[in-house]
């Protein structure tokens, strides 16, 4: 009786001893299964959003070698993404013990006393990406229609660089033009320019201008503000004089044409993205053999693209900030460029906020709930 007795209090222990662990080891394996899915949103936000930025990068690397070979450039947009999952998952675990034993057979029971541990599960990841060429009509507006004034002084108003927000979609400003070249002209002219851009930078970076909206007739129109009101800066004078601004005047509409314009308003003469990509390609080397290279000598953005350096050859580093292939040649930037990243990503910028297309009628996706 007393043998029986103890037999049963050891079972009854043993049972606890060896269960427990067998539950917790199921519930942890469970417990990683419920937390996939926040998981995924906190890992793959971010990694879809920086795979879009890197191939939104190389394509519009591709299409700057593209217009450099006199090809026509060719854009494809990430419409929709939608990441879907699917976890299951089951889990089983027991444990047997003879619960009468006697002290002469004690040693045979607990060979005998065994459990096991079941978990089995399945993932899946099934992304549906959804492409869409721009091209027709889309193409035509994102390529062909010069950027709105309003847009890059947005762009200046928000700390972007001057040199680079008029230097390169700028064609001209109050009729005085963005060129350089050989003839006299041309030089004084371009010397103006980018004074005029300088004098933009520093009032910008002291804060000493701001941009407003207003709408007119309907039409939102951007106004240019001249902080300095009653007691105007020597710069604010001399950017006056530059572009031959009325004096009265501290708060100009920023309108797209041709020459000077009106004294009481800023006259923007806008590039196309197309003419921007034109003017960046020239950087690009030309692969050998090609004879197609055509100039008239006048480079628009030369002081601008002097340190920016695209390289070709027969492979590209694996660490290249961009590469890409084009007819069995390579072509990259190197990640630590600055001056080339920091343009490539104002140009990417650039086609972000200057976007015209019109939205695309998307395709309905129907996700499995199960």
């Amino acid at each position: 009786m007393v043998t029986n007795l103890i037999a049963n209090r050891y079972s009854t222990r043993l049972q606890a001893l060896l269960l427990k662990p067998l539950l917790i080891s199921l519930l942890a394996i469970l417990g990683a299964c419920a937390s996939i899915g926040p998981d995924a949103i906190r890992n793959d936000q971010v990694d879809y959003a920086d795979s879009i930025g890197q191939a939104a990068t190389r394509q519009l690397l591709l299409n700057l070698v593209r217009v450099r070979h006199r090809e026509v450039p060719s854009f494809i947009a990430v419409s929709q993404l939608v990441a879907s999952y699917a976890v299951e998952y089951r889990g089983e675990a027991s444990l047997s013990v003879l619960n009468r034993v006697t002290s002469a057979a004690q040693r045979q029971t607990l060979k005998e006393t065994g459990g096991h541990l079941l978990a089995a599960g399945s993932y899946s990841d099934r992304p549906t990406i959804t492409y869409s060429p721009i091209r027709g009509a889309d193409a035509a507006r994102m390529l062909l229609n010069p950027i709105p004034p309003g847009v890059l002084f947005a762009l200046l108003a928000s700390d972007q660089p001057a040199h680079l927000v008029l230097g390169i979609p700028v064609a001209a400003i109050n009729g005085i033009r963005n060129v350089t070249g050989t003839r006299q002209e041309l030089i004084n002219e371009g010397k103006q320019f980018r004074e005029i851009v300088g004098l933009f930078d520093e009032l910008s970076s002291e804060e000493r201008l701001a941009l407003r909206f207003v709408e007119e007739n309907g039409v939102r129109v951007a106004h240019l503000v001249l902080a300095d009101r009653n007691a105007p800066g020597p710069r604010e004078n001399r950017l006056r004089q530059l572009l031959d601004m009325d004096a009265s005047k501290h708060d100009l509409p920023i309108v797209f044409g041709l020459g000077r314009g009106q004294p009481e308003e800023l006259t923007i003469h806008t590039r196309s993205i197309i003419e921007v990509m034109r003017a960046l390609s020239q950087v690009v080397p030309l692969r050998p053999g090609f004879k197609g290279e055509m100039t008239n000598g006048i480079n628009p953005v030369d002081p601008l693209l002097t340190n920016v350096r695209i390289h070709a050859g027969n492979s590209a580093p694996s660490d290249a900030f961009a590469a890409v292939s084009h007819r069995g040649h390579w072509y990259w930037i190197d990640q630590d460029d600055v001056d080339t990243i920091e343009l490539i990503s104002f140009v990417m910028l650039l086609l972000n906020v200057a976007d015209t297309t019109n939205s695309t009628q998307l395709p309905i996706i129907t996700i499995p709930s199960s």
